[in-house]
């Protein structure tokens, strides 16, 4: 099995779920660093366009949204697993929420403007503009953000219910972590972590010793690489092929034609290649690129959408 490459930029919430998941699990793996904003020449061969940070890489094979990465990593390192049965709906529902609904508002406290002016990101006024004009390109003409005075509420009403649910259980839905509590982290170190708004926990004791306990994880035995050899290493072996059902009566695609696979919320920019695999749980496709050769893309079902390319008849 080829070693995880994890692409990211130290700065990125959904990448800080991974590192903390992939420190939970042990493992030793291979990151490289990928620019804050569009454009990422030294990724696009792999992903096809994808936007989003971060991705996961494992030889030829491309692992596009942290929920997939979650599953995909679970799979690799079952010990500790982040999928307890019995909880499997519940827990799978809660990230789901947090990682799009409270993401959302962790957003919009997050770029409130004394926070801004503590963040080292946007010290550059050039550096700032750019970054937000990138992000409005992300959101595709819809607002990701909220007014302040509208985020602060729902903030701290969902802390004072994470607060209450922690005050019997060391973790979310028990004595182990699940893919909840890594997406719910994330959500919290991207407010937490910029020093003008860590006052904003200061009421939720039980929520700050489980992001102590979360935090103790670490982001495993990582080693940084270049992106060069990331694309060398895709180069140098073919996608593991998959075996996945077909599922013709609910997309009407067969594997082997022309697709194009888009988020549905937000960073609508298409990836475009040869169908390999559709189940209810994953999409995939096969595409070439001169630098890599043929690559396999991944996605979760949910979230995404995949129709026929206009030209792919």
């Amino acid at each position: 099995m080829p070693k995880i490459i994890l692409h990211h930029y130290p700065e990125s919430p959904f990448s800080e779920k991974i590192r903390l998941l992939l420190g939970y699990k042990h493992a030793s793996y291979r990151a490289v660093n990928v620019p804050v904003i569009m454009p990422k020449p030294e990724l696009l061969p792999l992903t096809g366009g994808y936007r989003r940070t971060p991705v996961m890489q494992l030889g030829a094979d491309i692992y596009c949204d942290t929920a997939l990465i979650a599953r995909v990593i679970d799979e690799l390192l079952p010990d500790g697993t982040i999928y307890p049965p019995g909880n499997e709906a519940t827990v799978a529902a809660t990230a789901r929420w947090t990682d799009s609904v409270f993401f959302r508002t962790c957003i919009s406290v997050a770029f409130q403007p004394q926070a801004l002016a503590e963040s080292p990101l946007f010290q550059d006024p050039a550096a700032a503009e750019a970054f937000f004009r990138d992000r409005a390109a992300l959101a595709g003409g819809q607002r990701l953000a909220m007014p302040v005075e509208t985020a602060l509420p729902l903030f701290h009403n969902h802390l004072g219910n994470l607060d209450r649910q922690l005050a019997g259980s060391a973790f979310l839905f028990g004595n182990q972590p699940t893919e909840a509590d890594f997406s719910t982290y994330h959500c919290c170190w991207f407010v937490h972590r910029n020093a003008a708004l860590a006052g904003e926990f200061e009421h939720y004791a039980n929520l700050r010793q489980w992001m102590t306990v979360m935090r103790e994880f670490g982001h495993g035995e990582l080693e940084t690489m270049r992106a060069e050899e990331a694309l060398d290493a895709a180069a140098a072996v073919s996608p593991r092929v998959a075996e996945g059902q077909s599922l013709e009566a609910l997309d009407g695609l067969r594997p082997g034609e022309l697709v194009e696979i888009t988020p549905t919320d937000y960073g609508f920019d298409p990836v475009r290649g040869v169908l390999m695999q559709s189940s209810v749980n994953h999409l995939s496709l096969l595409r070439e690129d001169p630098r890599v050769g043929t690559v396999a893309v991944h996605f979760p079902r949910v979230g995404y959408q995949v129709a026929r390319a206009a030209d792919g008849d």
